[in-house]
């Protein structure tokens, strides 16, 4: 069996927003979850609040999940030749909860 593995690596980034700082906010903390076997973090797991109308649920979830905050930025960090140029790295504001 042979796969086709790109060059490329993705994922999402959550950021608290207090007083104009910004704090990331450990994905373990989001999903509440520990490593059993394996880590689901570990597995890009947190990439699915990405999907187009996820931000619907998964903005109410922070509220309340992190109450301190006044807003969230949801990111996406990508890698586009992690092989070639592994320091090579774009990240961009995907949506906005809160004010």
């Amino acid at each position: 069996m042979f796969y086709n593995i790109g060059d490329d690596f993705n994922y999402a980034e959550v950021y608290g927003v207090k007083n104009g700082v910004q704090q990331l906010i450990d994905p373990h903390q989001i999903l509440q979850t520990r490593a059993i076997g394996y880590d689901n973090i570990n597995r890009n797991a947190l990439i699915t609040v990405l999907s187009p109308g996820i931000s619907d649920t998964f903005c109410p979830f922070l509220k309340s999940r992190f109450p301190y905050f006044d807003k969230f930025l949801v990111t996406y960090v990508d890698y586009p030749h992690l092989t070639e140029q592994p320091l090579e790295r774009t990240q961009s504001v995907v949506y906005t909860c809160g004010e």
